[in-house]
């Protein structure tokens, strides 16, 4: 068996058709066909069940074995990409995923990176931890910000610094004050951003309102950042966002009013795979978020 059945048996996953994995492979069906039986034969055992509608699914050895095998070609690739950068400028595309919450953390370093290196091109992916993390696994991204928990044995990470939240209000709520406490919080209509699974900042406000037996006025659950900030910024209701956040995407008819004894912040890191290959310009761009970022942060 070599890579080149490995990517077949890939494809035909994929597509879930002989026929259109053979499309997509730029090649005929029947010797598609004939090298997926030759890997059933040599393995002894079924990989794909076939039904009368030419659609195949995989058998749980079939899953088992997919998964092996998207292992063995990424390991080749890598190894190939490897070699050929080699001694060359820094350049390819680099893929990176971040929260809502940190994504003004990472503009600020972007630009200058880009900058620094004008052959490299980007790949910017927004979600939850969770998300991001099953991006670093399947290799989709090689870099993340995400705050949350993940399991440190197969990462490497930077903590970045604490992210602490501030109440945004339309200026028509004309608040005194420029501090507000959260049995205050719990009485203003809430726009909150989802998701809602996972050790999501959501989750956190939440959990507090529970734990100070107080009822929140959630008027909306948003799952669109910008669709919750156009909201905020047209009077519809307040958010909790974090601070490096607002300072940068929020202007003008809102207030930002400080929580008393704050219960809510994020603690973003900068997380990157420990097993396999990691690119010549995600391996520059970490050393540079390093230096620009994190050497800059005051000593306490």
């Amino acid at each position: 068996m070599d890579i080149r059945q490995l990517r077949y048996l890939i494809a035909i996953a994929e597509e879930g058709s002989i026929t259109k994995a053979a499309q997509a492979l730029h090649m005929a069906q029947p010797p598609l066909s004939k090298q997926l039986q030759l890997m059933e034969e040599e393995l002894g055992v079924t990989l794909f069940e076939r039904n009368k509608k030419r659609k195949v699914t995989l058998t749980p050895q079939g899953e088992l074995f997919l998964k092996k095998a998207k292992r063995v070609v990424q390991t080749m690739e890598e190894a190939v990409a490897e070699v050929k950068e080699y001694g060359e400028e820094i350049s390819g595309t680099l893929s990176i995923g971040l929260t809502i919450y940190d994504a003004p953390l990472m503009m600020s370093v972007l630009k200058q990176f880009r900058n620094e290196y004008p052959q490299v091109r980007f790949s910017i992916w927004e979600g939850n931890t969770t998300f991001l993390i099953d991006c670093l696994d399947n290799r989709q991204i090689d870099i993340a910000i995400a705050y949350g928990h993940f399991v440190k044995e197969q990462y490497q990470s930077r903590y970045i610094d604490k992210n602490e939240c501030v109440l945004i209000v339309p200026k028509d709520y004309k608040f005194k004050a420029d501090s507000v406490d959260v049995a205050l919080i719990s009485t203003i209509p809430l726009i909150l951003f989802g998701p809602v699974e996972g050790n999501s900042l959501y989750q956190q406000i939440i959990q507090e309102f529970k734990q100070l037996k107080l009822q929140p006025n959630i008027l909306c659950e948003c799952h669109d950042s910008s669709m919750l900030l156009s909201l905020v910024k047209s009077g519809f209701g307040a958010t909790i966002l974090p601070l490096s956040m607002v300072q940068t995407q929020l202007t003008g008819d809102f207030d930002i009013l400080k929580i008393k004894n704050n219960p809510w912040a994020t603690e973003p890191s900068l997380i990157w795979r420990t097993n396999g290959y990691l690119s010549a310009a995600a391996r520059r761009f970490i050393d540079y978020f390093e230096e620009t970022i994190l050497n800059d942060k005051p000593s306490n």
